[in-house]
Parts: C-alpha cells; sequence; structure tokens
C-alpha cells in the first residue's frame, strides 16, 4: 500500500517551471531520502506533498485523500512537516512547543485534554527530551531542538512526517542520532517519513527508499540500493 501517491505533478513559481510531470509513490512505513543538487525541487515537492503549496497541474494524494481539497485542520492530521528553518521567535518551553502538535484537534480556546497531555508526554518519551520538558526551547543545543521539533510532529499523530533537510546544520553526532532515530519511528508507530537530505551518505545508510532529483524532475526513485549507484550519483550530481 501506498501512503503517498503524486500524479503528473507539475509546479510553477511565476513563469519559471520548478516541478515537471512528476510521477511517484511512496510505501506505507517506508523511510524516504530525497536527494539531488540545490534549485533541483526538492523543497517544493515537499511542499506540494504537505498542500502548503498547490499545483498547477497534477495531483497529491495521501492514505487517499486529495490534498489539494482539504482544509488546513484536516491536512495537518494527515501530514506534519518541519521546514528547513523552524526556529521560533518565542521562548516556549519544551513541553509548550510539543503540545502545538495538537492544535489540529483542539477547537479555539479549549484546553487540552488529559489525552493530549498523555500523547505529548510520549511523544517526548519517543524522542528523548522528556527530561528538558520544562527547558525554555531556546537554550537547548540544535540537536535537542530537532528532537523536539520531530516530538512536535509526532504529537500531531499523522500517518505522514516530511522533514526538509533535519540535520543540515548539526555535527555529525548530533546527525547520526536523529537520522537513526526515524526508521526506528517508522516502525513502531507505523508512519511513512520522507526527508531532504544533502549527505549521500546518511541517506544511503538509513533510508529504505530514496528519490534522486534533477532539474524539477525524478531521475530514479526505489530501493536505496538500487538508486544509489556510481552512474545515478554521476548523472545527478556530475562527480564520479
Amino acid at each position: 500500500m501506498n501512503a503517498i501517491v503524486i500524479d503528473k505533478l507539475s509546479f510553477y513559481y511565476d513563469q519559471n517551471q520548478v516541478l515537471s510531470n512528476i510521477d511517484l509513490a511512496i510505501c506505507r512505513g517506508s523511510f524516504t531520502g530525497v536527494l539531488g543538487p540545490n534549485g533541483c525541487g526538492k523543497t517544493t515537492l515537499l511542499r506540494n506533498i504537505s498542500g502548503y503549496l498547490k499545483p498547477q497541474k497534477g495531483s497529491v494524494k495521501i492514505m487517499n485523500w486529495q490534498v489539494i481539497n482539504l482544509g488546513s485542520r484536516e491536512r495537518a492530521k494527515l501530514v506534519a512537516y518541519i521546514p528547513q528553518n523552524a526556529n521560533s521567535e518565542f521562548d516556549f518551553s519544551v513541553y509548550q512547543t510539543v503540545m502545538m502538535g495538537r492544535l489540529p484537534y483542539l477547537r479555539p480556546l479549549q484546553r487540552e485534554s488529559r489525552a493530549d497531555r498523555d500523547i505529548v508526554i510520549e511523544s517526548m518519551r519517543l524522542t528523548d527530551v522528556l527530561h528538558l520538558k520544562d527547558r525554555p526551547i531556546g537554550r537547548l543545543s540544535g540537536g535537542e531542538r530537532q528532537r523536539v521539533l520531530i516530538a512536535r510532529a509526532l504529537a500531531q499523530k499523522t500517518p505522514v512526517l516530511l522533514m526538509d533537510e533535519p540535520v543540515s546544520h548539526l555535527d555529525i553526532k548530533y546527525k547520526l542520532d536523529i537520522v537513526a532515530l526515524i526508521p526506528q519511528l517508522c516502525e513502531s508507530l507505523s508512519i511513512t517519513a520522507v526527508a531532504v537530505f544533502h549527505d549521500i551518505a546518511l541517506a544511503a545508510r538509513f533510508c529504505s527508499q530514496t528519490i534522486l532529483m534533477k532539474d524539477g524532475r525524478i531521475v530514479s526513485a526505489g530501493d536505496s540500493s538500487s538508486v544509489l549507484t556510481r552512474d545515478s550519483i554521476e548523472q545527478v550530481f556530475g562527480v564520479s
């Protein structure tokens, strides 16, 4: 079964075509890495999947729901999206930040329930930030903050998790810790994760599926072992 199905997707910024005729299916429960040179459309693809952007042509379905037909609250119950720069201007505590993941399930001015609080605690436990729950998020290290953002996304209880370069500004220890966490969450929570990467080695090591992009098109997609070959890397990145 597929969690995400993209059919003949094309997207333009003004008259500039960024995505061209994308056909793609992403299996439920997989951890998929999206790789390609700068400006090839990786982030734009994620934003179209999330419903933040609407394609001029084609369609995106998540769990058989047509994304373009859903309101923001309904989309937020299907897909959680961690953008590349997700810093907060306010110094909320870790607990408050993770609780924001429950907002799609709350009416205006409604207080969170015991069930919401239990979900938040469990999300922090799964990402190993429960001991930080009272700490202001602005006082965390980069790796700790990224785990908190993943916990917030888990608190949304969505079947799909999207991440745009989740470890690009972290040192190697935090990169390995965080990327290794994702396939564990996919397996234990039965979620589907899609992440943009610049690091080919990280994607090869941890992603079960890989998508290679160039010039707004899919060059290759499938099992990482069959996609990340010498020829395909040379074709996409221009290096041997």
